[in-house]
């Protein structure tokens, strides 16, 4: 497992708004206890009001996340990456990265904010656009002090957005939702290679990752995914299977059987390790219908056998 170290970059560009800070931030103190956007499009908190609760073992959710850290510590990990976050950090989260947070200080203020990508249902590809929430992108940034400052304001207008039924309410949140991913990407071009336009080839591919990511996870044993090969996945978007694997490995480095078998082996991983289900269950959640067929391409690429792997 890798490990990063959030540090303050001093070459990080600020951006003063203060000519309209302070009409960003109002905010009203409303007791309320925190819920994920289940039969909602949005949520936001104050992390000092409702703070977010120790989370050991590794989780995944339907909703996208961000989430501002203005004061406190921790030990904040995303698929395989350990990041140790020890002053004010943005963090951008899509629902299928693997992440877990433990505080290591009992002081920790905030935001965070929550939604799901009915919050965009007028444009459903526009979340495609922002490089910050898809798969793979870097998701954690160090920022300065004024910038904490002015973000912070963006999320005080989205909980009294959340909290109040004023006109308009659904228009204004996704404005200042877009705010937050316009400010995130500003940052990162400070800390990362200038941001590009998307060409053909990887909005080709961010779609290819979009329709595999959204067959997981798997939440019962009685479903089933249903998109196993290139060829399948090709004719659900619309292209030649060798269009769509030259230019998702043009884009990713990794062919889309690569990708496939990857993705079905970390679901495989995460079933064995958070249910208890039977392996022949867990075998037909994942499109094989022989459990023995899944024994053997869990071995291969894991060295292990399932069983094996559930008593480790």
């Amino acid at each position: 497992m890798s490990s990063n170290r959030i540090t303050r970059s001093n070459n990080i560009r600020t951006f003063k708004m203060t000519d309209i800070h302070n009409d960003l931030s109002l905010y009203q103190h409303f007791d309320v206890q925190p819920k994920v956007p289940v039969n909602g499009t949005f949520a936001a908190y104050s992390r000092k009001e409702h703070p977010v609760k120790e989370e050991i073992s590794a989780s995944r959710r339907d909703y996208y996340k961000i989430s501002l850290v203005t004061k406190g510590e921790g030990i904040f990990t995303i698929d395989d990456v350990r990041y140790e976050i020890t002053e004010p950090t943005i963090i951008f989260l899509n629902p299928h990265s693997v992440k877990s947070w433990i505080p290591t200080s009992a002081e920790q203020d905030g935001y965070y904010c929550l939604f799901t990508e009915e919050l965009f249902y007028k444009q459903p590809q526009e979340l495609l656009t922002y490089p910050l929430l898809q798969m793979g992108s870097q998701a954690v940034y160090p920022i300065t002090g004024e910038q904490a400052e002015y973000l912070s304001s963006i999320f005080r207008q989205l909980a009294r957005e959340f909290q109040e039924n004023a006109a308009f309410k659904q228009e204004a949140i996704l404005i200042y939702i877009k705010l937050l991913l316009l400010e995130g990407r500003r940052i990162a071009m400070d800390t990362t290679a200038p941001e590009r336009n998307l060409t053909a080839a990887q909005q080709l591919a961010y779609r290819f990752t979009d329709k595999l990511e959204k067959q997981f996870p798997i939440e019962h044993p009685h479903q089933q995914i249903s998109i196993k090969t290139a060829k399948e996945f090709a004719a659900v978007l619309n292209t030649h299977p060798n269009h769509l694997n030259a230019s998702v490995k043009q884009v990713t480095g990794r062919t889309i059987s690569e990708h496939i078998r990857q993705r079905i082996l970390l679901e495989a991983k995460l079933l064995l390790m958070h249910t208890d289900w039977q392996i022949a269950e867990i075998a037909w959640c994942l499109g094989f219908e022989d459990p023995g067929n899944f024994t053997h391409f869990f071995r291969n690429h894991s060295k292990q056998s399932p069983q094996e792997f559930r008593q480790h």
